[in-house]
């Protein structure tokens, strides 16, 4: 094998990378999510893949899995790799997910106990997903109510809620519920999110008043300002229909984000609870703001462990962590309970700003082995490469350049971000070739996005080295204005196909791309 070989599998929407390393000490395989969603494919799709890669040098074993986000297209299929005990794997690194529907006082730091990989590691891991599970159902039904029967007053909605949660805890709470949520949701709704705390000024200076108050229980003590508020905008009665419908579209976006919730949760519980089988170690990573972490392959310990050493030779194999922040972990565990949010959607005319906690709360971050850089991004969204005033954090942008292999974000969706994090890290000027690896669906609706479509454009030289490989074949007019940056096919041509590149001695080969220009 050559010093570095990275496969990014086909799985239609979704990712699945395996990136194997050739030290001094032995081989180093990292296994990089393993989404399966797409009707058709079974469960096992990539293990079926991983296994004459694995044994083609003799060893089945797995160094490192990272489940970068709790999105089901990015966990499911790891279960069945994980459930091969023909596999060795040393750890797996699990997202810092903060349990949300948990109380916790405000401003004290995260702890360990309060995020979801480690409640749903052990026995009773089971019990914590169904209170979790419970506790959404509850915040569906009540968006659900609110959607249908806009006369609740504001004073009722937390009781509605209680009353809710005390029924559906005495029956169980299927994933049949939440799918059915999702594929009833409002067609003009996106991906499902929640109130954004940040941006919205009002909503901003609510919890900046939280904050300069008495510390308590989140869901329990809000400021009165909130409450003069929502009190005096709870009635729709007098509002026109075109109005009415926009707020109505708010409702069925929290309840789609609920639901997706409901939905991430169980996958990872499983991958969690599959670890948890093989008392195979489960981390879950943060950076504090704006500061990197920097981890060292260590082979005696046969893991990644924290170095303060930023100088390290080119020929050892690190991991460089750029999210996700402490500041984004606090603020997703902080974020509005659904009967305010649900409040804060009927106050407003105009269309709330949907976020999607699951992809904000990505792992991002660059291995670098022999010189090289490998971008790994899941689907980060890089909100927290910036603080709340002022341009992006420059020890994140420091270190992110070279890189030679970038896994681009979200499949190539609306992510500006993430693309806006690149060029100011100046990769247009950099003169090293590079590589951009797309997954997404086949001829997929939305996806390159016309955001993504304008990073390339404005990054792109005459006679630039940077290529595109796609696991899937895109439609034609979202990538008619960059055609010639398609990197030729290597092997047999194909509508969908898995990508392989390879590094040795000074230079990349791509060594399988079925995917052409359309």
């Amino acid at each position: 094998m050559s010093d570095i070989q990275l496969d990014m599998f086909e799985v239609q929407l979704g990712a699945a990378i395996l990136l194997q390393f050739r030290t001094a000490t032995g081989l180093v395989r990292v296994l990089a999510d393993a989404g399966v969603k797409a009707k058709g494919y079974s469960p096992d799709h990539v293990l079926q893949k991983l296994l004459p890669l694995l044994d083609a040098t003799g060893e089945r074993r797995i160094d490192l899995v990272i489940g970068t986000h709790y999105d089901e297209d990015h966990l499911i299929g790891l279960v069945p790799v994980i459930e091969d005990m023909s596999i060795t794997i040393g750890e797996a690194w699990m997202p810092p997910v903060v349990n949300d529907t948990e109380a916790a006082v405000l401003d004290a730091p995260v702890r360990l106990a309060q995020l979801l990989p480690q409640q749903f590691a052990g026995e009773g891991g089971s019990a914590k997903l169904a209170a979790y599970l419970a506790s959404k159902r509850a915040d569906c039904e009540l968006l659900y109510g609110l959607e249908g029967e806009r006369q609740i007053t504001a004073e009722t909605l937390g009781e509605f809620r209680m009353t809710l949660l005390q029924t559906v805890e005495d029956e169980p709470v299927g994933l049949d519920y939440f799918r059915a949520q999702l594929d009833a949701a409002h067609q003009g709704c996106g991906e499902g999110g929640v109130v954004d705390a940040e941006p919205h000024p009002m909503v901003k200076t609510m919890f900046e008043e939280i904050r300069q108050g008495p510390l308590g229980q989140r869901r329990y003590y809000w400021p009165a300002s909130l409450e003069r508020y929502l009190d005096n905008h709870n009635d729709l009665r007098m509002m026109d229909a075109a109005a009415a419908d926009v707020q109505v579209e708010n409702l069925a976006e929290l309840r789609q984000g609920a639901a997706k919730d409901a939905v991430n949760a169980s996958a990872l519980h499983d991958v969690v609870q599959a670890l948890s089988k093989r008392s195979i170690p489960i981390r879950s990573e943060i950076i504090d703001d704006g500061e990197p972490r920097r981890y060292r392959w260590n082979a005696g310990r046969a893991r990644f462990q924290l170095t303060a050493d930023a100088n390290m030779p080119a020929d050892s194999l690190s991991f460089t962590l750029l999210g996700p922040s402490r500041w984004l972990v606090d603020k997703h565990r902080d974020r509005l309970p659904v009967e305010y949010a649900a409040r804060i959607a009927l106050s407003f005319v105009g269309k709330l700003r949907g976020i999607t906690p699951s992809n904000q709360l990505s792992y991002i971050g660059r291995f670098d082995f022999k010189g090289q850089g490998i971008l790994v991004a899941g689907d980060a969204g890089c909100v927290d490469f910036k603080p709340p005033k002022g341009k992006y954090f420059q020890k994140l942008l420091d270190a992110l350049l070279p890189l030679h292999i970038i896994q681009i974000a979200h499949h190539a969706g609306l992510n500006d971000h993430f693309y806006r994090v690149l060029w100011a890290a100046n990769y247009a000027t950099q003169t090293d070739p590079s590589l951009l690896l797309l997954s997404h669906a086949f001829e997929d609706k939305t996806r390159p996005s016309p955001e993504f479509a304008d990073f390339l454009l404005s990054t792109l030289k005459e006679g630039d080295d940077a290529k595109l490989l796609f696991t899937s074949r895109p439609t034609r007019d979202k990538v008619v204005d960059y055609l010639d940056a398609f990197h030729p096919v290597v092997g047999v041509e194909d509508e969908v196909g898995d990508i392989q590149v390879q590094y040795s001695g000074d230079a990349w080969t791509v060594t399988r791309h079925a995917v052409a220009a359309p």
